[in-house]
């Protein structure tokens, strides 16, 4: 294997199969949207995620020394099946499941060791972070999947 910078390629199925210069043009800038796209399902589901756990109560109590004033998140009443079975887990689990399965296209698709669609994911990884990164509360992302 290696990297290489022909225009036919066999792009995750045989009827993908680019064979002039336009169709790896057109596969590079599909392959850029889907890296963007990827970047923006990560942010999107860190957003539902701090929607759904921002629904804790929250009560005000003085401590012991009188001086001061905490929050103290009140834990929800729901049992574990019930959060199980919620409407925002099930949403939680559909969209790890497209997370999942497009970082593999890309990690396949990386792997033709094709420059220009190695280049376009990089790119759109890139310009997708720009895009949603900086709105992100957390830097080091637990759910990464490919890196």
């Amino acid at each position: 294997m290696f990297f290489h910078t022909g225009k036919c390629e066999y792009i995750l199925f045989e009827s993908l199969y680019t064979q002039t210069t336009g169709h790896i043009v057109g596969a590079a800038i599909a392959v850029f949207f889907l890296a963007i796209i990827y970047e923006g399902l990560k942010y999107g589901r860190e957003v539902l995620i701090q929607r759904t756990t921002s629904k804790n109560k929250y009560i005000t109590t003085t401590l012991p020394n009188g001086t001061s004033q905490e929050n103290i998140i009140v834990g929800g009443t729901q049992t574990v099946s019930a959060r199980m079975l919620s409407c925002s887990h099930f949403i939680q689990t559909l969209l790890h499941m497209l997370q999942v399965f497009i970082s593999y296209c890309l990690m396949l698709i990386f792997m033709t060791y094709n420059a220009w669609l190695c280049i376009a994911i990089i790119l759109g990884a890139g310009a997708g972070y720009f895009i949603f990164g900086w709105r992100r509360a957390v830097i080091v992302d637990v759910n990464e999947h490919c890196h």
